[in-house]
Formats: C-alpha cells, sequence, structure tokens
C-alpha cells in the first residue's frame, strides 16, 4: 500500500487518488521482508519506548508474523506490532486486534506516517472481518484521528497488608504448577471474564505475560481447588530483589466465591511482616476489595484504553446483549478512515444477539447520529448515549437515545489486562 502522508483532511484507502501536491513523503506499508528490517524496527522501538534494543529484537522476533512495518522507499521507517485476541462484551467474546508498539523514526515525525501507518493496518483489518480493536495510548490525538475513543480503564489496587490483621479461611492452598495447571486456570479466569465488559479473551501472548517476568525475575503461584476444577488462584513476584520491606505485585488474581476470595487475602496476611502492600489490577467489582476486612484500599485508574470498532458489522453480531423485549436501532455513522463502515445502519435485537444490514430508503424519525468515536464509547458502555447526546457527540431523538441506553446497559468496562 502506498499512501501520502501529510496536510489531508482525511486518510485515502488502497487504490484511491492522492493529491499530490500534498505528497512529501511516500510510504508503503506491510509485513516485514528481513533481519534487517526488524533489526530497523527495534531501534525505532528501542528509542521511542526507551527500551534496550535487545529486548525489543527479543520482542519483534517472537511476534514477527504480527508486525507491520511502514517504508520510505526500501527504509523502514516505524512499524506496530498486532496481537489478534477477544475481548468479551455481552458475554460473548468479539475478535478485537490489539496494538502495541506504534513507534516511528525520528526522521519520519510530523510528517504523518503514524497516521497512514494506522490507516492501512486499520483498513488490513476491516479486509479481513475483524471486529474492533484496542490499544493503550501514548497520546489520544493521534488514536483520535484514527477513530479509537476512550472506552474504558484499568483500575488498579494497592492493599496496605497491616491493616489485613490475621486473616484465617478454609480451603486449600496448593503450589501452582504452571505447566500442569494451565488449563485449570485459562477455563476459570475465562468462565469469570466472559461476564464482565472489556476483559480480554487472553490470547498465549497475554498468559506468557502472566507467567513470566520480563526481567527473569521469580514467578510464584497458587491455585485453590474447588469441587469442579480452580475455585481461584493467584499468581505474583516479589519487589525489587534483596529490599525489605517489599511489595507483593499481583500479575493475575481471579476468585470463583467468597471463600477463595478470603483464601487469597489470608496467603497476602501471611505476608504482612515482611511485605507493605499487595498491588493488582482489577475492575470495580473486584472480589478481593469486597472481602478486605478494613478500610484503605487504594483504588486508582492505572492506565485508559481505548477502542476502535473496526468492522460494524462485525462488532454488532459478535457481541452479546441483554436478553428481554427486542430491540431496533438506527445509527447513521461517520467514519472517515475506514469507507465502508460510513451510512446508516439497522440493528435489530432479539434473544440477546444482533441482525446487522445497511439501511435503505430515507431515514427514519429515530435514528442515532454519530462519529465512528461516539460508537466506541456507546459500543463498551463507556458513555451513555444520554451522555454522549449531552457532549454533543451524538445526535438523536429521546426514543433512539432510551433504546441506545438499554441495549448498551451494563457494568462499566474494565481491562485488567496490558499489553
Amino acid at each position: 500500500m502506498v499512501l501520502s502522508t501529510p496536510g489531508q483532511r482525511h486518510i485515502a484507502r488502497r487504490g484511491a487518488q492522492v493529491d499530490s501536491r500534498t505528497v512529501t513523503q511516500r510510504l508503503s506499508f506491510g509485513p516485514l521482508r528481513s533481519s534487517a528490517d526488524l533489526e530497523a524496527l527495534a531501534n525505532h522501538e528501542s528509542l521511542a519506548f526507551n527500551t534496550p534494543r535487545d529486548s525489543c529484537l527479543s520482542w519483534l522476533r517472537a511476534t514477527r508474523d504480527d508486525v507491520r512495518v511502514a517504508r520510505a522507499g526500501s527504509e523502514v521507517v516505524g512499524g506496530l506490532v498486532r496481537y489478534d485476541m477477544g475481548q468479551f462484551f455481552g458475554g460473548r467474546s468479539v475478535r478485537n486486534i490489539g496494538i502495541a508498539g506504534v513507534a516511528i523514526s525520528p526522521t519520519a515525525r510530523g510528517r504523518g506516517a503514524a497516521k497512514s501507518l494506522m490507516a492501512a493496518t486499520l483498513n488490513e483489518l476491516h479486509d479481513a472481518g475483524v471486529a474492533v480493536s484496542t490499544l493503550y495510548p501514548t497520546t489520544f490525538t493521534l488514536y483520535g484521528h484514527a477513530g479509537y475513543a476512550v472506552a474504558g480503564h484499568r483500575y488498579r489496587y494497592r492493599l496496605p497488608l497491616a491493616k489485613l490483621g490475621r486473616i484465617t479461611a478454609t480451603g486449600e492452598l496448593c503450589r501452582l504448577d504452571p505447566g500442569a495447571d494451565t488449563e485449570q486456570l485459562s477455563r476459570l479466569y475465562r468462565r469469570l471474564a466472559m461476564n464482565r465488559p472489556g476483559w480480554l479473551d487472553r490470547n498465549e501472548h497475554i498468559w506468557e505475560r502472566v507467567h513470566k517476568h520480563p526481567a527473569g525475575r521469580d514467578v510464584h503461584g497458587y491455585t485453590i481447588p474447588g469441587q469442579d476444577g480452580l475455585d481461584g488462584y493467584v499468581v505474583y513476584t516479589l519487589g525489587e530483589v534483596a529490599r525489605y520491606p517489599y511489595g507483593l505485585e499481583i500479575r493475575d488474581v481471579q476468585a470463583a466465591n467468597r471463600e477463595a476470595a478470603r483464601r487469597i487475602l489470608a496467603l497476602f496476611s501471611d505476608c504482612r511482616t515482611l511485605a507493605r502492600h499487595a498491588t493488582w489490577y482489577g475492575g470495580l467489582d473486584d472480589s478481593l476489595l469486597l472481602e478486605a476486612p478494613e478500610v484503605g484500599t487504594e483504588i486508582s485508574v492505572a492506565e485508559t484504553w481505548m477502542l476502535r470498532i473496526v468492522d460494524i458489522v462485525a462488532a454488532f453480531t459478535e457481541r452479546g446483549y441483554p436478553r428481554g423485549p427486542s430491540a431496533r436501532l438506527e445509527v447513521d455513522v461517520t467514519d472517515d478512515v475506514v469507507s465502508p463502515n460510513q451510512g446508516r445502519w439497522i440493528v435489530e435485537i432479539e434473544h440477546g444477539a444482533a441482525d446487522v444490514r445497511r439501511a435503505s430508503g430515507e431515514a427514519g424519525p429515530d435514528v442515532l447520529q454519530m462519529d465512528i468515536r461516539a460508537l466506541a464509547s456507546l459500543y463498551t458502555g463507556h458513555l451513555s448515549a444520554r451522555r454522549l447526546a449531552e457532549l454533543g457527540s451524538v445526535q438523536g431523538s429521546a426514543v433512539a437515545l432510551d433504546r441506545a441506553e438499554r441495549i448498551f446497559a451494563g457494568p462499566p468496562p474494565a481491562m485488567p489486562d496490558y499489553f
């Protein structure tokens, strides 16, 4: 793909005509072609994210099939990594491509290279039928121009262990065997995550982040057996090596019931003479917080994530919806990056599933008008239809707003995992 970069108010799709007066640099986009490409991108990643070059090389080698680069002629001037996974909405897994490591060479910055790279990537994903894409932004501006919107948060919990006192709990605690217990961990996680909007349907890369520390530090884990598989587990590392007191840095923790949550808190309690805090990530309904016996747990937004609707049909049909009376929504969407999303759509929901088709004829009286960014915030439940209307991001009748409120009702979205 070749695109012009700066000075345009929208980004051309493949094969579109480009005004030559705006062209200062011609870029092409595609997968890695050689080890030289990989090494060049590793240099850009290292400089952009202040990460050792060897670590960048190792990461790109492990993900090379999912790397996309931008070239000026034969020179790699930037790139990114795609993670193919799922994300839960309405109790169903929606195909989600996570975007990470967007990096541009200093010689190509300020010329629209990152914007064009994102546009090329998103159009490729649309052609593949991908529903949504998520990322953790370093800037809202770039990704907002690409059609992403703030769609949820990653919440951090910090529990002072001295406040726990002595906790007793029933239930067996077993040392985690990452090889033998992998399937049971995955089964429990997925069962709990599927009803939490925004949580990832993890792929191999995300699970590897749970079990392996990037700096090679020891990772510890314990499981809580139940009658049918596991009732809970916790995976953690200790704080900075050779420092005392240290912190318990929780890489993943799940509890299927109150007893399992209390057993995990008892483990934390047993560490209170050696460790000062336990830190973990979760949603606003976190079970450990609900079982903590005293106040004092600090809750903060660690990161904010953004989502983009890549393919409207796939996004609406793959997710689930509240079961109840049938509903019909007409939306008129603008999308200046992925043009097939533009236009009016009819969404008909019955028995928790949606059917989506293009609208024909004149618009009805209860059509909702919005751009692709507002649709993303509505889709995840991060912002309600009425709140978006108050912000001027959605226009429509009271009837249409009420319908959208019911369709996308649910708990606040969260994403405990980081990528």
